[in-house]
């Protein structure tokens, strides 16, 4: 589907709860699951035991990554990228009424720990572990306006550059700002899914920017990054609901300032 068709993330019909129902809700829809244990199982093999500093980045306010990086970071800051999903998070983190429920993803992080930790248990950790929620608003040349943040450890970005990204220029752009933001010999963790054109929430249809491999790979090295791992896993549903050829992931270490 072209994407002039479609809507776009930031538009007012996106829908953060529906969003999470649609693509990583609690039923056992067999094309979710690709959605949410093979990002959480890649994360937990990738992250070292160290405590460092981590900043994430997705577009939606569901907690699948952070979850997963909770056992090794104890200073996080999540970045989201629309009014919604900012509000949604605040909701969770404050354990507010109405809030979205996580807890079978918990429940699926805590199974892959091997140990006796309770979901509870383990969201109360990620809710430490959360130091600040920051709106990232790319309408400005600055996404995170007057806030300054030191350069973190290691950046992680989910689901984030195909699905807001109208062009590749815009791509690119977004990747810069994202960048400045990893220390020199910091990590930037990208989870994309490869080659999508479109997503569903609803009765609409939003666009994607569909990205193959090869151009991740030269837009993180045109970054000053090395990849050092990567990996990807094919789209095993046939879903009316997207349209993503793979779900793939780069592990990239800062070289240089660009």
């Amino acid at each position: 589907m072209a994407s002039l068709q479609c809507k776009h993330y930031h538009d007012e019909e996106y829908d953060p709860c529906l969003y999470f129902a649609t693509y990583i809700g609690a039923d056992k829809d067999p094309s979710k699951e690709q959605l949410i244990e093979y990002p959480i199982k890649v994360l937990r093999d990738i992250f070292s035991s160290g405590k460092e500093t981590l900043i994430e980045l997705t577009a939606s306010s569901a907690h699948i990554l952070i979850l997963a990086a909770a056992d090794y970071f104890d200073n996080i800051t999540l970045l989201q990228p629309c009014e919604s999903d900012e509000q949604e998070a605040q909701k969770w983190l404050n354990k507010e009424a109405g809030a979205i429920d996580h807890s079978h993803l918990t429940t699926f992080v805590c199974g892959l720990k091997g140990e006796c930790t309770e979901w509870e248990e383990h969201e109360e950790k990620t809710r430490r572990a959360i130091k600040q929620i920051v709106r990232w608003d790319i309408t400005k040349d600055n996404p995170l306006g007057d806030v300054v943040l030191p350069q973190a450890d290691c950046v992680l970005s989910g689901g984030y550059l195909d699905l807001v990204s109208k062009d590749h220029e815009m791509y690119l752009k977004l990747l810069k700002q994202i960048c400045s933001l990893v220390k020199i010999g910091g990590h930037l963790i990208l989870i994309e899914l490869l080659n999508m054109t479109y997503y569903t929430i609803g009765q609409h249809k939003f666009s994607a920017l569909p990205c193959d491999e090869e151009f991740v790979r030269k837009s993180l090295a045109s970054c000053g990054f090395i990849i050092e791992r990567s990996g990807k896993e094919k789209n095993r549903y046939n879903s009316d609901l997207f349209d993503y050829e793979y779900l793939a992931y780069f592990v990239s270490r800062k070289e240089r300032e660009v």
